[in-house]
């Protein structure tokens, strides 16, 4: 539900599992104030013009094509354009078979920002990591 504001602007990396399977990480970031109130206060979520909101979801897919969320542990270093740097924190959240990691980080107007981000996912030591950049306006 949370992803719904903003599915269209959803990106996403592919891993290699074990086991001829395939992990897809799934991963968004945009300003709070595209929340409703209500979806913000339901996942305890600040709305405000100048705070982000990043969320990131990981999908083991089978060799049969079978598809389920999984669970793990999400590191995030974010960086601007000086190199000011700053480690997020992720509160997991679980809605029936949905599990996604979300965490907020502030900006300034049309700040770049760099997401260095690393993923274990449950049961696994080798780490998945990917690297975006985006851009953020307070509307």
């Amino acid at each position: 539900l949370i992803f719904s504001c903003c599915v269209n602007a959803e990106q996403m990396e592919i891993f290699d599992g074990p086991e001829g399977s395939e992990y897809q990480v799934h991963y968004i970031a945009y300003t709070s104030t595209f929340l409703e109130p209500e979806i913000a206060k339901q996942y305890q979520l600040i709305r405000s013009k100048a705070l982000g909101v990043i969320n990131i979801s990981i999908i083991k897919v089978a060799p049969d094509g079978t598809r389920k969320a999984i669970g793990g542990s999400v590191e995030t270093r974010m960086s601007n354009d000086i190199q000011q740097q700053q480690f997020l924190s992720f509160k997991q959240v679980v809605e029936g078979p949905a599990i996604y990691y979300l965490s907020q980080f502030q900006f300034a107007e049309s700040e770049m920002l760099t997401f260095d981000v690393t993923i274990y996912s449950e049961g696994s030591v080798r780490p998945m990591k990917l690297r975006f950049s985006q851009s953020f306006f307070n509307d």
